[in-house]
């Protein structure tokens, strides 16, 4: 049996069963349609996973391309782009990988910047993203940023609990959850980390367990501005929480988003 063939199969069914949100890619469109006075854009989505968000897009007129390293996730969003002319999507790993040039808006979304696979430092990885949207568009093209912002991270990714997620069965009859065993936070590194392990049994009753271990940096918000202005973005509208709301600063409590529209200058 291929088990990381069946890992990654159970997991990208399972993902997409759980997250299916769409207040996030109605808020992107509408921010789209209000900043370019409704014209199509040219636009790239990084780690478009299973086409939740650039479908859409490419479904509201505008031209998309999207890329994601993961295969079985790039799988799912072949199949809801078809008959749609406006858009393509291929395999690439957004880290290592040139993003092309030329595009009029770069799209961040779904919280990538807490969601990068790497094995470099994470700060530089973040860092890394935003210096590669700027090289990725045209000289005035826009780039829409959203990410976790939170008044105290540590009531947030600090969970001494345990638990599971993502409980299901995939198309293939691949039974599955992902049992988590807590995070840490620690307020100085800003770096979250925390271990699980993934107990799956396939269709003929073999168990798998894969464990995995995993960490992430969470940016404060002058960081990300400081990130914005370094790869020479200027910032034209924040929002909280994906609310018309400005996104003051210091940050209000009640902040769990923010969201950045930004011009590359």
């Amino acid at each position: 049996m291929n088990r990381d063939f069946i890992a990654k199969h159970w997991y990208a069914s399972v993902y997409e069963q759980f997250e299916n949100q769409t207040h996030d890619v109605e808020f992107l469109l509408k921010v789209l349609r209000e900043q370019t006075d409704g014209k199509p854009q040219n636009i790239l989505e990084v780690a478009c996973g299973g086409g939740r968000i650039c479908v859409p897009l490419a479904q509201a007129g505008h031209t998309v391309t999207g890329f994601d390293a993961d295969e079985q996730m790039l799988l799912r969003c072949y199949r809801r782009m078809r008959g749609l002319k406006n858009i393509r999507c291929y395999q690439a790993d957004a880290v290592s990988e040139d993003w092309g040039s030329g595009f009029d808006v770069v799209v961040l979304a779904g919280n990538i910047l807490i969601n990068i696979q790497t094995e470099t430092a994470y700060q530089d990885a973040q860092r890394l993203f935003i210096a590669k949207a700027a090289k990725a568009l045209r000289t005035g093209g826009h780039l829409y940023l959203d990410f976790d912002l939170h008044y105290d991270p540590s009531a947030v990714f600090h969970d001494a609990g345990e638990g599971s997620f993502f409980e299901g069965t995939d198309e293939l009859g691949t039974y599955g959850k992902i049992v988590f065993y807590g995070s840490v936070y620690n307020p100085v590194t800003q770096i979250c980390a925390g271990v699980n392990h993934w107990e799956l049994t396939a269709n003929n009753g073999e168990k798998l367990i894969i464990p995995n271990r995993w960490y992430k940096h969470i940016p404060t918000q002058q960081q990300v501005y400081d990130w914005l202005a370094e790869a020479g973005f200027s910032i034209e509208r924040t929002y909280l929480n994906f609310t018309d709301k400005p996104l003051p600063v210091p940050i209000p409590k009640e902040t769990y988003r923010a969201t950045i529209w930004a011009r590359k200058d």
